[in-house]
């Protein structure tokens, strides 16, 4: 007798988190008259409820499915808070499998005392397919308006049993209430994976549910069957969390994207494992993420069949002496061929015969076909799976961490890595947005490497004054800027297609106004040099005069004036980007028949743990020249926030050494 086993249906009882759920469409008047939050009263909007659910249903026909029901309610207090009235889906598909999303919704308005809702219409949800995964299901809700309450209610249904969405507890605006429930059978293991500066309680239990089941035995001929029906006791992980008053997360200086730092959970699928099935691995090592990208057709395929490069590769590289030469000028070549069409991805988008071909392509169309080239050039390279700073950092082994990719060539000196979506980048001097902590290169024999993505060197600037006062407190001179590495990139990058016209102006406004004229740029293509800036300047509102004495900062129109870190306490790490070292060197020749009557003393100051330092000096060169020298360096991208205040200290000594003025008297 041959038995075949058909799960018909799971008979799970749901229970509500709590007895304090907000019924959809049951909107009070308190809700509308609320003019602003009391425990926020500058946000522009907050979402006073929200409540997440995810669990599985299954068919026969389908399988297991994953459910996400949303309901969020938000009141909107202001036009800046309008922005929180338009909400955007995102649903995925692969293959012939795709997503599907209900979507309901409705606007309240308080008009002469009542409440007059109205409701979000299907043909004011439009849907856009962003790529070959994506489609983005937009609404904004209609007649939406200060004082408004907007509220909608969607689910997801997706046959992606594994892809349990992150459980986002924190936006930009605060939220009054919040709850989450997520439901996941025995068959799914998943790692709890919490990301949060915000403490978030998610109780963690299980409970015994009834799986109803049927299944069929032949009577061996194949000519009559039986169906059979069963019942199976299972239990189910629940996770929950009941959370009011979250509130909203704040921007701050230097950090590398706000929203790597929200309060959330991410679920990460280990295996599943049905009944009398052996259990299916999907999260296992980085062994196991090379050996699967490798086969993508879109990742380690395009690497595969590239003797079209083979020409080019041999020709532009004819007189190279030196592998580091042969790849510079691959690097610099390639650069000029495919144009970056602003995409990210680990893969590529038209395959790298046809970007090479149609001068255009995402980011591992480029640096995919990078690989590629070098390989045809003898070179020991390989791509390199990046997140950028706006993706977060993968802690786990995972491909869908990575949103980006660029090239590694790595030689007994060390690796060298290119990305050659930017024009103004040379080895090793990478886009900011991909200095984001580690990356893991993927060789074609199915290892890796963990490679650091911080900046070799750090990004320096150099700049010197040559100054000249005059009694009547006129200050005119020259500056010579010299900016190095990372610095020099960026600069590149801001000026390549700004008018002399506008670049005048926008100096003119970092400059405290001073008048420029004379303005000189070298090195703007010389990418392995420092960019050099120099330019004439005069201003009349440099100096103090009171009382026929002189008053001026040493460092005149470089001082800076304001501290960065103004918030009492932060929780999130400081990011530079790089470390980082500006020098500024500034020669005062003051005007005759005037003395220095006095200066500011000499500081030397440092950050814990070699951190960072701050060294300024000053010295009387002649009876009438004054050199001033204020030298800050940042030794590591990122400062941990445990830092933050001797880190607010260091800046506030730093601003107050510099403001500190030189006092000029009459002889």
């Amino acid at each position: 007798m041959k038995k075949s086993l058909i799960l018909f249906s799971l008979c799970f009882v749901y229970f509500n988190v709590n007895a304090q759920e907000i019924k959809f469409g049951k909107v009070s008047l308190d809700e509308l008259k609320e003019a602003y939050y009391p425990k926020d009263s500058a946000t522009s909007a907050t979402i006073l409820y929200k409540n997440i659910r995810v669990y599985y249903d299954y068919t026969e026909s389908e399988g297991f499915k994953l459910t996400t029901q949303i309901h969020e309610r938000i009141k909107i207090y202001n036009n800046e808070g309008l922005e929180w009235a338009e909400k955007i889906i995102n649903t995925f598909k692969d293959n012939n499998l795709r997503e599907t999303v209900n979507i309901k919704g409705y606007t309240y308005n308080l008009v002469d005392g009542k409440i007059v809702e109205e409701k979000l219409k299907s043909n004011q949800i439009f849907k856009e397919e962003v790529d070959e995964n994506w489609t983005q299901n937009k609404f904004a809700m209609p007649n939406a308006q200060k004082g408004s309450v907007v509220e909608w209610y969607y689910t997801i249904s997706s046959p992606f049993a594994g892809n349990i969405d992150d459980v986002v507890f924190q936006y930009r605006i605060p939220i009054k209430k919040m709850i989450a429930k997520i439901e996941i059978p025995q068959y799914f293991t998943f790692k709890y994976l919490p990301n949060s500066y915000y403490p978030i309680k998610m109780s963690q239990n299980q409970q015994n549910r009834t799986l109803e089941y049927s299944y069929r035995t032949d009577d061996g001929t194949g000519a009559k069957t039986t169906l059979h029906r069963s019942t199976e006791s299972i239990f189910v992980n629940i996770y929950e969390a009941n959370e009011n008053f979250i509130p909203a997360i704040k921007e701050e200086p230097y950090i590398n994207d706000i929203n790597n730092y929200i309060a959330k959970v991410h679920f990460e699928h280990i295996s599943t494992q049905f009944t009398n099935r052996a259990p299916k691995f999907y999260s296992t090592d980085w062994e196991s993420v090379a050996k699967t990208i490798n086969k993508n057709y879109y990742f380690g395929k395009q690497l595969e069949g590239t003797n079209f490069l083979k020409t080019d590769a041999i020709t532009q590289t004819a007189n190279a002496k030196t592998d580091d030469e042969k790849a510079a000028i691959l690097f610099n070549f390639l650069k000029t061929q495919i144009k970056w069409n602003g995409n990210y991805s680990k893969y590529a988008e038209k395959g790298i015969k046809k970007a090479y071909q149609e001068h255009v392509g995402n980011a591992a169309d480029i640096n995919l076909c990078l690989v590629a080239l070098f390989r045809e050039a003898g070179l020991n390279a390989n791509p390199v799976l990046i997140s950028t700073r706006n993706h977060g950092v993968p802690l786990f082994p995972t491909i869908n961490g990575f949103n980006y990719v660029i090239a590694a060539i790595e030689s007994p000196s060390g690796i060298l890595l290119f990305d050659a979506t930017e024009l103004y980048s040379t080895a090793n001097v990478l886009p900011s947005r991909v200095l984001n902590w580690e990356g893991r290169l993927v060789r074609a024999d199915d290892t890796f490497a963990v490679v650091n993505l911080n900046a070799v060197e750090p990004a320096k600037k150099r700049i010197n004054l040559f100054v000249k006062l005059d009694e009547n407190g006129k200050v005119t001179g020259l500056k010579r800027s010299s900016f190095y590495t990372n610095n020099a990139l960026e600069y590149r990058k801001d000026r390549a297609f700004v008018s002399e016209t506008d670049l005048l102006s926008k100096l003119e406004n970092e400059n405290r106004d001073v008048e420029i004229s004379e303005l000189k740029i070298t090195n703007k293509e010389s990418l392995s040099n420092p960019i050099v800036e120099t330019f004439k300047f005069e201003s009349d509102n440099l100096c103090d005069i009171i009382d026929s004495k002189i008053y001026f900062e040493p460092l005149l129109f470089l001082s800076q004036t304001k501290n960065p870190f103004s918030s009492e306490k932060r929780l999130y790490p400081i990011n530079f980007g790089t470390a980082w070292e500006d020098t500024y060197i500034v020669s005062i020749q003051i005007p005759n028949g005037y003395t220095i009557a006095t200066m500011p003393q000499n500081l030397a100051i440092s950050l814990p743990n070699e951190v960072g330092s701050f060294k300024f000096s000053i010295t009387k060169k002649s009876e009438n020249k004054i050199e001033a020298v204020a030298i800050t360096k940042i030794n590591t991208p990122i400062i941990a926030s445990i830092y933050y205040q001797e880190l607010k200290d260091f800046y506030k000594q730093l601003i107050e050494k510099q403001t500190e003025k030189i006092m000029l008297t009459k002889l």
